[in-house]
C-alpha cells in the first residue's frame, strides 16, 4: 500500500510539472520591477503584461538597450494592452518604449533557466520607488510593431488535460 501511495504522489507531481507557469505584471509607472531579476523562471513559462495602451507598450530589448533605455531597435514590440511573452532560456530584458518611462524605472529583467532546471517564480508585489527620476530617453524613434504573440492558453489547457488524465488513469488503475 505504501508503494502505491508513493507511486501515486510521484505521478501527480510529474503531471503538475506539465503545466506552464504564468506570471502577470501590472506594467505602469511608479512600481519597482527589480524583484523579478532575483527570481528564476522556467523556459516556456509566460509573462503577461497588463497596461494602458494610451500610455505604455512593452519592448523586448538587448541587455545594452535595457541598461541604456534605448528604444530604437527592440527585438519585439507589443502594444495590445495584455501582452503575453513566452520566456526563452537566458536573460530577457523588457522596457516601456514611451519616452522617459524606462529611465523612470519601467524596465524589467528576468533570468530564465532550462524548462526542467528551476522552479517557476511567484513574484511578490514590487515596492514603489521613493523618488522617480526624469531623464529623457536616449532615442524616441518609432519602431514597427511586431504582431501580438499567440495566446498560449490552448497549449497550457492541453498540457493540463494530459496531466489530469494521467493522474485519473493511475488512480483508476489502483482502484481496480
Amino acid at each position: 500500500m505504501a508503494f502505491r501511495t508513493a507511486f501515486f504522489v510521484t505521478l501527480m507531481v510529474v503531471a503538475l510539472g506539465f503545466v506552464s507557469a504564468q506570471t502577470t505584471v501590472d506594467w505602469t509607472l511608479g512600481k519597482s520591477y527589480t524583484s523579478y531579476s532575483t527570481q528564476s523562471f522556467k523556459s516556456g513559462a509566460t509573462i503577461v503584461f497588463n497596461y494602458d495602451t494610451s500610455l505604455h507598450n512593452v519592448l523586448v530589448v538587448s541587455k545594452a538597450d535595457y541598461e541604456g533605455c534605448t528604444t530604437s531597435s527592440p527585438l519585439q514590440k507589443f502594444t495590445d494592452g495584455k501582452s503575453t511573452v513566452t520566456l526563452k532560456q537566458g536573460a530577457m530584458y523588457f522596457i516601456c518604449g514611451t519616452p522617459g518611462h524606462c529611465s523612470q524605472g519601467m524596465k524589467l529583467q528576468v533570468n530564465v533557466g532550462d524548462s526542467g532546471s528551476s522552479t517557476p517564480a511567484t513574484p511578490t508585489t514590487p515596492a514603489t520607488p521613493s523618488t522617480p527620476t526624469t531623464t529623457p530617453p536616449t532615442d524616441s524613434t518609432p519602431t514597427p510593431t511586431a504582431p501580438a504573440p499567440k495566446d498560449s492558453s490552448g497549449a497550457v489547457a492541453v498540457q493540463a488535460a494530459f496531466g489530469l488524465s494521467l493522474v485519473l488513469g493511475t488512480l483508476f488503475a489502483f482502484m481496480c
